[in-house]
């Protein structure tokens, strides 16, 4: 798809179910952000319309423009509890309160550190 490159700030690993981040504000406090996970597990918090599924994104710290790796965008979920967990659930995440008599994913992963985008462009025009 697209290459680009996004600056970024962590915001740590959220905790799903209540949604906080390090910062104890939540991603789930706003109807008009949504929320794309990369192939390393990293949650990227955006606008929905930042990333499309398939987009290489290159991820620069906001303040210092270091290189914080590399990432492809591999699905999106509006920034709403129910949404995210399905997401999260069909990408092999399991973050559903465990319930009696009910096993965890046997390839449960678990999410890394996540990133608030502050701004994107195209790889081609950051110098």
């Amino acid at each position: 798809m697209r290459d680009l490159t996004a600056m970024v700030l962590s915001i740590g690993v959220v905790n799903i179910p209540t949604g906080k981040t390090q910062y104890d504000w939540s991603i789930y406090d706003t109807d008009e952000a949504g929320v794309f996970l990369t192939s390393c597990g990293k949650l990227m918090y955006c606008n929905d319309d930042t990333f499309q599924i398939g987009d290489k994104v290159t991820l620069r710290g906001n303040d210092t423009l270091r290189k914080c790796g590399n990432v492809t965008i591999v699905d999106y979920s509006p920034a709403v509890k129910e949404h995210v967990l399905e997401m999260l659930k069909k990408n092999n995440f399991d973050y559903y309160p465990i319930k009696a008599f009910r096993a965890r994913a046997k390839n449960n992963r678990k999410l890394t550190t996540s990133f608030s985008v502050k701004g994107t462009m195209f790889t081609k025009d950051y110098k």
